[in-house]
């Protein structure tokens, strides 16, 4: 599986975790995935030619607003294809055929207007203008849309909701690395001793060419995944272990 990293450098490098670019983050939060010995690996490219996942289902869109099939993307974007972001910091929106449940694409748009570093520990906030102010740590949370990307979902909103620890769990918290339950999550998708499920599908969501002149497309569906930032009305003093995705 391919994701495409075209999140840059930071104005003023290096990080608060000694990177110098976003992208070196995504490649250690892929790292993280690929370390769990499960029938499936993330492979990071860097760059390269980009594909605007917005767009209606049709002809190099595989679902609405996700892009060709295949194709998952991470960018900074203002807004989600036209739509404002309101709270939401990042999101995954994921192409999938409803047939098998087999992942077509998922590309990760990453809200460019709010603050992010890339640290580990304790959420940090901005308290330079008297206001506290939420600085997001991209790793912890690339780490957990990468887990979308491969068709996690979030624990605690399972039904019935599973009280774990896990990246995967709708809060961002404290946490920066993969726990049990996140592990054990992917390889139940991807078990060790058997090939995982194709990124990729054949035929249905593809879009594949149906003669030189025209283009057919299968049935696909998106959802999206959503992380919700910190409101200055919740109060940073309330928010030590935990926010609203």
């Amino acid at each position: 599986m391919t994701v495409k990293s075209f999140l840059g450098a930071p104005t003023r490098p290096p990080l608060l975790n000694g990177t110098r670019t976003w992208d070196e983050n995504v490649l250690s939060a892929a790292s993280d995935w690929n370390a769990q010995g499960a029938a499936v690996q993330i492979t990071v490219q860097v760059g390269g030619p980009f594909a605007d996942p917005c767009g209606r289902q049709g002809r190099g869109h595989a679902c609405d607003n996700t892009g060709p099939a295949g194709d998952n993307p991470i960018i900074f974007a203002n807004d989600f294809c036209g739509r404002d972001f309101g709270d939401i910091i990042q999101l995954t929106n994921n192409c999938y055929q409803p047939d098998t449940g087999a992942m077509v694409n998922a590309p990760v748009f990453i809200n460019a207007k709010v603050r992010w570093n890339a640290y580990d520990g304790r959420i940090r906030f901005d308290t330079s203008t008297g206001v506290p102010e939420p600085v997001y740590d991209i790793r912890r949370v690339i780490l957990h849309e990468l887990g979308h990307v491969l068709g996690l979902a979030h624990p605690d909103e399972a039904d019935p909701p599973q009280a774990v620890v896990a990246i995967m769990n709708s809060r961002v918290s404290n946490i920066d690395r993969l726990q049990q339950d996140d592990v054990e999550g992917l390889l139940a998708i991807y078990p060790r001793s058997a090939p995982g499920p194709q990124p990729t599908p054949s035929q249905g969501c593809s879009v594949a060419p149906k003669e030189t002149t025209g283009w057919f497309w299968g049935t696909a569906f998106a959802f999206l995944v959503v992380i919700r930032g910190i409101g200055r009305s919740a109060g940073w003093g309330h928010l030590r272990n935990r926010v609203r995705f």
